[in-house]
């Protein structure tokens, strides 16, 4: 998995657990797994590069890479759960851009459903209703956004985990 102390969506995905099974089920998942030793990487895709070379059986990462590495032929897939936690992505047009309605014009093709289908084709998840991955299953997964930590909250829960998962 990647290391929750450096790797930021990690530690997002970590203080979001609570989101799901509630904070004293979370807790102590977080120390299972901790306990469990899981070899820490940099990030999320070589979390799923080591699956798929057979260095480690399982790994926490984005569900799109069971898509796109099985396409290359790696023997993957990801575990089935009702909901699943994300990050939102947003699009914000300056109020003093240069060209405002150049941005108005890609915003709204942005959003699209030609551009969000295209976007979904490749394996990720997207904010337009009826518009979902090619994965098994996709459309029963419901999206839990996780917890946007600002700069301080960031630094508490790499402390925090620091001393879970390091030492």
């Amino acid at each position: 998995m990647p290391d929750p102390t450096q790797h930021t969506t990690t530690t997002q995905w970590v203080a979001s657990l609570e989101k799901l099974m509630g904070k004293e089920k979370a807790g102590k998942f977080i120390r299972d797994l901790a306990a469990a030793k899981p070899v820490l990487v940099e990030s999320l895709l070589p979390a799923a590069e080591r699956v798929t070379t057979g260095e480690t059986p399982i790994a926490i990462t984005y569900v799109k890479y069971a898509y796109i590495f099985g396409q290359k032929g790696a023997p993957v897939d990801y575990v089935r759960l009702g909901k699943m936690m994300g990050d939102g992505h947003y699009l914000t047009l300056g109020s003093k851009a240069p060209h405002p309605n150049a941005g108005k014009a890609f915003i709204d093709y942005f959003l699209s459903q030609e551009s969000m289908s295209i976007i979904a084709k490749m394996g990720e998840f997207v904010n337009r209703k009826g518009v979902y991955p090619p994965l098994p299953d996709a459309d029963k997964i419901q999206f839990v956004e996780m917890y946007d930590l600002d700069e301080k909250g960031f630094a508490e829960k790499k402390k925090e985990y620091s001393k879970i998962f390091l030492q």
